[in-house]
């Protein structure tokens, strides 16, 4: 046995039965006191060659990587379910050129080796034996961001056996350590004794053998949700001595605090803690800024932990380099919340300097964790994972996060083909968070390039095929594809532009009779479905009153500026002229802001809709909106306000007219498809009629549609959508005729062609009809829609 094992056996040995009473009781009496603590390790006590690499067999893998679902008030119903033989059928029928390059998950896990680093048996000297029992019974796992210098490949070392005859020679393998020696030591010695493995996957999967890393990533997720816990090695941070003293002191303090568990010590103090403590704000800082917390499978791996356990190196003092150790700061991911928590009490002015939403992200992470979600490690065992449960939001918004990190790819490859198989890594890292049960192939050398839009397709196809509506609602540029063609695909908007503001992620659509069928036509792919479309009434029956609105929202539009009428909402706060009465007061002129224009516009334009609308639309889509600070406006308070006869003579109280303009704010900001191409600039509102069984013309509804296509655009809805449950997504599509598709199968009408110009959100309108083809452009035909013309 190892010098390590036996210093680590014999630290487990002093807390087991010379201290486990004492321990145990200063634990009862102090729980925090194993958040924080500082380390020493001596980087020459690491051995690889002490170390070897177990393949577990199969019964054993499969009892030590068997999913565990959470507590049953969280177990999926039937109906939130779908298994990955059905999802592959569905993306089969639906896009069968992609569906070829994805295998289930549970083959996946059937084919996986399952490796784990232990300590070499010295005891057992008969290599002729291959029946050695297996020593693991449980193995901890390593999250680590790959460093270019310790990628090489491993070292093979010769020597003599012994005095044996004819020169025989024993041969050893010694693997690269993942990180330095010193932090590679104490995450050694995070095992609970020597029968715990340790898995890291630079080391435990063949990195030569493109087949075995395909299978591994269908199964890691299973590796790190079945960890006892997870180690993060942040190896490229170092904590300065002054931070390292001030971090002593902490820690003493909070470990002894008083205050109960459910309850963060130095939350709410003024001025909050981490303004009080600069080096305390420097610390988490530092923290912050590792690579690790900016790479996809990093964050995926500390997604899937039950448990964490953070490691960083600190300078070492004269007497530590004199002995030769090393020392290192530990704690676990309730000390990382209690430090997040009093970093989000800072404000504006003392922010910490982290990447947008990094904190807000983390926090809202850890405490759900630590709320017990993610620690259900002695339910029972359940089958490999096979099934999807319905998440709580929709996939995009995951792909979305997985898309913003980085991934490094295959470091053997060139460094073109390196960042196409990073690309590869995000789909699957993006495919095992948002929890479908796909898996990619092993890349095939003739395989169409996976550019980062071919990554996207990828995973918006594979999110439509398990019936996700966001698939479909999808509002940024459209994908340009390997050939330069233009997909009717499009990127999913950062969060911050997402139109879907519900509280509740809208159920799945029912893909059992779906329609969807993606195919190619030799000059672009396109989605063939069945549609709804709506009426335009300016073009059959246009409303004679309409420019009369226009002057009237003018004028109250003016109104509200010139009296400096407030709003809660920074569309319309953004703009107005700041401090306005005092530069008046000074002669001065403000500066007009670039959007002025533009903004007072769309706000004129909207208004003189809800004129037409009436107040009875206003107060229903008000309910669909996301709710403001200012209490909602009554009817009768919208119909005074709509009112042709209302003057405006003299400022009403700022209770009435601010609410009012901030609901016509939230409207224009749900509204709008926001993205790198679109704004208030490119889109204006637009009535419609939704079909309706009852009325010829339905009922009116208002959307925002690009100005480009006004003349030619139809509003349609994809019927899969057509349910009152979908109000709140982007579900209605602006298309415009595309001249020249030809063909239709027997009995299946002629196939008419569309351009997807954007997408909006229908406000109002009630429920769609289920027959495809009402309305403009219907006609029960075949409806084939395809990418815009132009990219982007």
């Amino acid at each position: 046995m190892s010098n390590l094992v036996l210093q680590h056996t014999a630290r487990s040995k002093q807390l087991d039965t010379e201290c486990s009473t004492s321990m145990y009781l200063a634990l009862q009496q102090y729980p925090r006191l194993d958040h924080c603590e500082f380390i020493e390790v001596d980087e020459d006590d690491v051995d690889a060659a002490n170390l070897h690499i177990n393949v577990i067999p199969d019964d054993i893998k499969r009892s030590m990587l068997a999913d565990r679902h959470s507590p049953s008030s969280f177990a999926p119903s039937s109906s939130q379910i779908i298994d990955a033989d059905t999802l592959l059928q569905n993306l089969t029928r639906l896009a069968p050129n992609v569906a070829k390059d994805f295998v289930p998950r549970y083959q996946a896990y059937d084919d996986f080796t399952f490796r784990l680093i232990n300590n070499t048996d010295e005891d057992n000297d008969d290599e002729e034996d291959p029946e050695v029992e297996n020593p693991e019974e449980s193995y901890i796992a390593l999250s680590y961001c790959w460093s270019e210098s310790r990628r090489e490949n491993k070292e093979v070392l010769t020597g003599n056996v012994g005095d044996l005859p004819f020169g025989w020679v024993r041969t050893v393998e010694r693997f690269p350590l993942p990180t330095s020696k010193s932090m590679f030591q104490a995450v050694l010695e995070e095992r609970t004794d020597d029968r715990e493995g340790l898995w890291v996957d630079q080391v435990c999967i063949n990195q030569d053998d493109a087949v075995e890393k395909a299978t591994a990533v269908g199964a890691v997720g299973a590796v790190y949700r079945n960890a006892r816990t997870v180690i993060v090695a942040l190896d490229d941070v170092i904590i300065p001595q002054d931070e390292v003293s001030f971090l002593r002191s902490y820690v003493k303090q909070y470990a002894t605090s008083n205050t109960p568990l459910s309850q963060n010590p130095n939350q709410g103090l003024h001025p909050p803690a981490m303004q009080r403590f600069p080096l305390f704000r420097s610390f988490l800082e530092r923290l912050l800024r590792s690579s690790w917390f900016e790479r996809a499978w990093c964050a995926f791996e500390m997604q899937m932990a039950k448990s964490h356990v953070f490691l960083a190196r600190c300078i070492a003092n004269e007497e530590q380099l004199d002995d030769g150790c090393c020392a290192l700061i530990r704690f676990t991911g309730d000390f990382f919340l209690h430090m997040l928590l009093l970093a989000s009490e800072l404000d504006y002015g003392h922010q910490l300097s982290a990447r947008p939403g990094q904190v807000d992200y983390l926090v809202s992470f850890f405490r759900e964790w630590s709320s017990g979600q993610h620690r259900s490690s002695n339910t029972p065992h359940s089958p490999p994972t096979n099934r999807l449960q319905k998440p709580t939001t929709s996939y995009i918004r995951q792909i979305q996060d997985v898309l913003r990190l980085r991934a490094s790819g295959n470091p053997q490859l060139p460094e073109y083909l390196r960042r196409l198989d990073a690309n590869r890594d995000r789909t699957s890292i993006a495919l095992n968070v948002a929890g479908l049960p796909l898996v990619l192939k092993p890349p095939n050398p003739l395989q169409r390039p996976f550019i980062e839009d071919e990554c996207l397709r990828y995973l918006l196809l594979a999110g439509i095929a398990a019936g996700d509506p966001g698939a479909l609602c999808t509002i940024g540029p459209p994908l340009q594809l390997h050939d330069g063609s233009i997909s009717w695909l499009c990127r999913p908007a950062s969060s911050s532009a997402s139109n879907h503001h519900s509280t509740q992620t809208p159920p799945p659509f029912s893909t059992s009779n779906s329609t969807l069928i993606q195919s190619h036509d030799g000059r672009a792919e396109y989605l063939q479905l069945d549609l709804i479309f709506t009426t335009l009434p300016q073009r059959t029956q246009p409303n004679p009153n309409f420019p009369s609105y226009i002057q009237r929202a003018r004028a109250f539009i003016s109104f509200c500026i010139h009296h400096s009428i407030p709003s809660t909402n920074p569309l319309w706060s953004s703009w107005q002229p700041q401090q306005q009465q005092q530069q008046a007061q000074q002669h001065t002129t403000p500066a007009p802001h670039p959007r002025a224009a533009s903004l007072q516009n769309i706000f004129i334009q909207t208004l003189a809709c809800c004129y037409d609308l009436g107040p009875t639309f206003l107060l229903t889509v008000s309910a669909s909106l996301p709710p403001s600070s200012q209490p909602p406006l009554p009817y009768s308070t919208l119909s005074t306000l709509l009112s042709p006869t209302l003057t405006l003579t003299s400022p009403p109280a700022h209770e009435t007219l601010s609410p009012f303009l901030t609901l016509l704010a939230t409207l224009i900001t749900a509204g709008i498809p926001w993205s790198p191409t679109t704004s208030e600039r490119t889109h204006g509102p637009l009535i419609i009629h939704t079909p309706s069984s009852s009325s010829q013309l339905g009922k009116k509804a208002l959307t925002f549609a690009p100005f480009a296509h006004t003349k030619s655009l139809l509003i349609a809805i994809p019927a899969v959508l057509a349910d009152e449950s979908y109000a709140g997504l982007p579900r209605g599509w602006c298309l415009t005729p595309f001249v020249g598709v030809a063909g239709a199968g027997a009995g299946a009408g002629r196939a008419v062609g569309w351009r997807l110009e954007g997408k909006g959100r229908v406000f109002g309108g009630g429920g769609f009809g289920r027959v495809g083809g009402e309305g403009e452009g219907g006609g029960g035909r075949v409806h084939r829609v395809y990418g815009p013309l132009r990219f982007g």
